[in-house]
């Protein structure tokens, strides 16, 4: 089972969270055979004014976050799902054959970290909810999980992502009419109609290509994205992601 762990920032109980997890367990979830959550909150010793956590302890969290996964994976027989940053803790979670073992596998990584104070606890969650319907990221999410990770590899060949450039996006939609309708819409927003076409596999054959020049810094690319995005979701149509030309910083 590959790990395809990324993460996100959100609210949780209306509060800033900053999420990470492992895509690659979606697939499989729930996994039989691991129905216990199994849950250890570690409480920041200097978190930021938003409750995240800052560079200095990075070196002590990333350990505790090894040997959790390690010892419970061990004593457990856990999977470890995802973790939270909010309010000051960082919350991990893993999922495993029973609670057997997790107490103990925990107290005896928390003893090398005194500084550290923290909970723990379990409950059996055979469905996988708090994976699920918490840790997974929305379908915005995805988008924006999307977009950090292309311009990433933008500003990797040198992009600073601020000039001006052409941005094209793709949706597709069930008919031909659906795409019309929105054809109009988002030429009310500035984009223009680059291509149609018809006859693509899937749900949806018909397809549109539009485009509009902007920055690509991730603030208007988000704004862009999900915009087109939410559209597309009223009209049943499927968003399919967007490219842009990448413009390296002359030496």
């Amino acid at each position: 089972m590959a790990k395809e762990w990324t993460f996100y920032l959100c609210n949780v109980n209306d509060k800033l969270a900053s999420i990470a997890l492992d895509l690659g367990l979606r697939p499989e979830a729930p996994m039989q055979g691991k129905p216990w959550l199994l849950w250890v909150w570690v409480y920041l010793r200097s978190p930021k004014p938003n409750g995240l956590s800052d560079r200095s302890e990075l070196e002590a969290l990333s350990t505790i976050e090894d040997e959790l996964a390690k010892k419970v994976g061990v004593a457990s027989e856990a999977v470890q799902a995802g973790r939270i940053t909010t309010q000051g803790r960082r919350e991990f979670y893993l999922y495993g054959k029973s609670s057997d073992g997790f107490e103990e596998a925990v107290k005896t990584v928390m003893r090398r970290f005194e500084n550290y104070r923290f909970a723990l606890g379990s409950e059996n969650d055979p469905e996988w909810n708090q994976y699920l319907n918490l840790l997974y990221p929305s379908e915005e999410d995805m988008q924006r999980i999307a977009n950090r990770e292309l311009l990433e590899k933008m500003k990797e060949l040198g992009d600073s992502l601020q000039p001006v450039r052409d941005v094209h996006h793709w949706i597709y939609f069930h008919t031909a009419v659906e795409r019309e309708r929105y054809a109009s819409e988002v030429q009310e927003l500035g984009y223009q109609i680059e291509d149609r076409s018809e006859g693509n596999e899937g749900e949806r054959p018909f397809g549109l290509n539009i485009t509009r020049d902007q920055s690509a810094v991730p603030d208007q690319i988000d704004e862009a994205v999900l915009e087109l995005f939410r559209l597309a979701k009223e009209m049943d149509a499927e968003y399919d992601g967007w490219e842009a030309q990448v413009i390296a910083a002359k030496n």
